[in-house]
């Protein structure tokens, strides 16, 4: 850490976003995720670390106190900052990573690994998934109601192509995906979101997180930049980043992504990452007017836009706008859709609609990765959708999503008052508490996990500091009484 070409903190001063104090604190908690900075080492004091990297005392003071905040280093008086001996990750339950346990030591391992292997290992994987856990308790984000889902039906379906399954399906497939299913997913996606594809656009893949990887490989290089949303889905983020994009978070307001504000930024950009239907997580609408800005600016640079079109499924009021693909001309957006959300997460499959002459390199891309998706899994998705099973189902969560939303609001309306402000979505899975100004969302995350709630707070989702600290309180996975049950302990929590 002496030095500004440390591996941990690498400041970009010509070009400062995130801000530098963000830079140094995603610097020295990598560093202390990946075991470089051990539990009870020392850090260096403030004003020393400012001169040796060229910044501000204040600049290192706003990292170290967000590292603080969030429990990563704690303050022994009149001794210095040191490394906390128990790291958030584990109060909040989540996993650590476990495949090198057997052995070698953090350190050592990672003198093993390379520049990137190290940059792979210090992601939080906690920002990427659901904690694997036999329990269900509120407010988990991002699960649909797995009990509701009509397993008795798909296991026929299954039992059906099971008991003479042709030579096809057990064979190596087609990287693209099994045809069946992409003809119907496209048939699916223009009555349903007004898509405009065929199916030789359509890609079958594992999940969204696959086709947002698959294509920051294909569309960028070192150094290039990608907008991203801010906040925004960790998981798209670690992508961009992974693939060696200059990621810059653009802020999101009422009307979503703004084009004039990213140009502010950055001059240009080579990808854009956006989800116009129901912005994850603040939950706004990208504007028409907003859509059509974004693609003639696309079409005019020659840049590309990941459509991410997250809980497009489950709107409960107002009408819901067309996809940005849908009013694309030039072959500019990237379609990204899963059936995590609407099926269930382990089923692991998803789609791309690529522009037509981006297809070949996505499929060989795709085959690159794992070959293709399991084809009986394919065929028994394409069964349920094209037997109307699929349809039927949306419709029955679509009206069970909305009374458990309306339990959340009123639960919160009667126990949250002047603790949490909750406010009804015409969409989504999830809904945003937000919290009084100047209180941590961080720290209430915490107090709610101790009192078995999950809230996962809003700034984890935001490189950029929020005006106010929020926690998103997912409400599709719990009945009614859980619902209740989880607020009365919120309220214990944050009181």
């Amino acid at each position: 850490m002496t030095t500004r070409n440390t591996p941990f903190i690498m400041l970009d001063v010509k070009n400062p976003a995130p801000a530098l104090y963000r830079q140094i604190y995603e610097g020295i908690r990598r560093a202390i995720l990946c075991g470089e900075f051990n539990h009870g080492m020392q850090l260096p004091a403030t004003r020393l670390l400012a001169k040796q990297l060229g910044v501000s005392r204040m600049t290192v003071v706003n990292a170290y106190e967000q590292l603080l905040a969030e429990g990563y280093i704690e303050g022994k008086t009149g001794a210095g900052t040191y490394v906390a001996a128990t790291l958030p990750e584990k109060m909040l339950r989540v996993d650590q990573d476990k495949s090198f346990q057997h052995g070698e030591s953090a350190k050592q391992r990672n003198q093993i690994l390379s520049r990137r292997g190290k940059w792979l290992a210090s992601t939080s994987v906690s920002t990427l998934r659901v904690q694997a856990d036999t329990d269900r308790y509120a407010f988990q984000n991002g699960l649909p109601a797995l009990d509701e889902f009509p397993f008795k039906v798909w296991s026929q379906l299954a039992s059906r192509r099971l008991r003479n399954p042709p030579r096809e399906l057990l064979s190596y497939g087609d990287p693209a995906g099994y045809l069946p299913l992409r003809e119907t997913i496209a048939a699916h996606l223009k009555s349903a979101r007004a898509v405009h594809c065929d199916a030789d656009q359509v890609i079958i893949v594992a999940g969204s997180q696959q086709a947002l990887d698959l294509t920051a490989r294909i569309l960028l290089d070192p150094g290039d930049v990608a907008w991203v949303e801010d906040p925004c889905y960790p998981g798209a983020h670690n992508a961009l980043l992974a693939a060696g994009a200059k990621v810059v978070p653009v802020s999101v307001d009422e009307e979503g992504f703004d084009l004039a504000n990213a140009l502010r930024q950055s001059k240009q950009a080579r990808l854009v990452y956006v989800t116009p239907s129901h912005q994850f997580p603040l939950g706004v609408t990208m504007s028409l007017s907003r859509r059509l800005a974004l693609l003639e600016w696309a079409e005019r640079s020659g840049a590309f836009v990941i459509e991410d079109d997250y809980n497009s499924e489950y709107r409960y009021s107002g009408h819901p706008l067309a996809s940005l693909q849908g009013l694309d001309k030039d072959g500019r957006v990237i379609y990204v859709g899963t059936f995590s959300k609407t099926i269930f997460p382990s089923l692991r499959l998803g789609c791309i609609v690529a522009p037509k002459d981006l297809t070949g390199a996505f499929i060989a891309a795709r085959a690159l990765v794992d070959r293709h998706s399991p084809s009986l899994d394919q065929a028994i998705l394409a069964d349920f959708i094209n037997e109307g099973h699929f349809s039927r189902h949306l419709r029955r969560m679509r009206a069970l999503y909305a009374e458990r939303q309306q339990v959340l609001v009123e639960a919160a309306e009667r126990d949250l008052q002047g603790l949490l402000e909750v406010a009804p979505a015409e969409a989504g899975m999830h809904l945003v508490g937000w919290l009084p100004e100047r209180i941590s969302d961080k720290a209430a995350s915490a107090k709610a996990a101790r009192y078995g709630v999950e809230g996962s707070p809003l700034s984890a989702y935001s490189t950029n500091p929020l005006p106010r600290g929020g926690l998103v309180l997912g409400y599709t996975a719990v009945n009614a009484r859980e619902i209740k049950d989880g607020v009365r302990r919120l309220a214990q929590a944050l009181s």
